[in-house]
């Protein structure tokens, strides 16, 4: 099944993260510590939303908060982030980091 969000505003993008994630708002909610009537307010742009819940809200959807804020990322794609953030290893994600910031800079 191929469904289309809207990815306009920042509630349409959190929306369209957690759907990805195959999580329902109780499931984000759950995950927030918070009640499910706040995930509706942040996906129906009812709220303004705080940068350190963004941070947070980009962690458990697996993006980026520059993704959820609707803005473009400089070095890398959105799926290059993502890819980069699934290796758990910190010190090959490091390494991998300061190889692409390296070939970025020879462009």
């Amino acid at each position: 099944m191929n469904i289309s969000i809207k990815e306009e505003t920042l509630g349409q993008r959190i929306r369209a993260a957690r759907i990805r994630m195959g999580w329902t708002q109780e499931m984000l909610a759950d995950k927030m510590c918070v009640p499910k009537s706040t995930i509706s307010a942040y996906e129906n742009d009812k709220v303004d939303i705080k940068s350190s819940v963004i941070v947070e809200l980009s962690k458990l959807l697996d993006t980026t908060p520059n993704y959820l804020l609707g803005m473009k990322e400089e070095c890398c794609d959105e799926e290059s982030i993502l890819l980069v953030r699934q290796i758990k290893d910190k010190k090959i994600r490091d390494m991998l980091l300061v190889q692409i910031r390296a070939l970025v800079a020879n462009q």
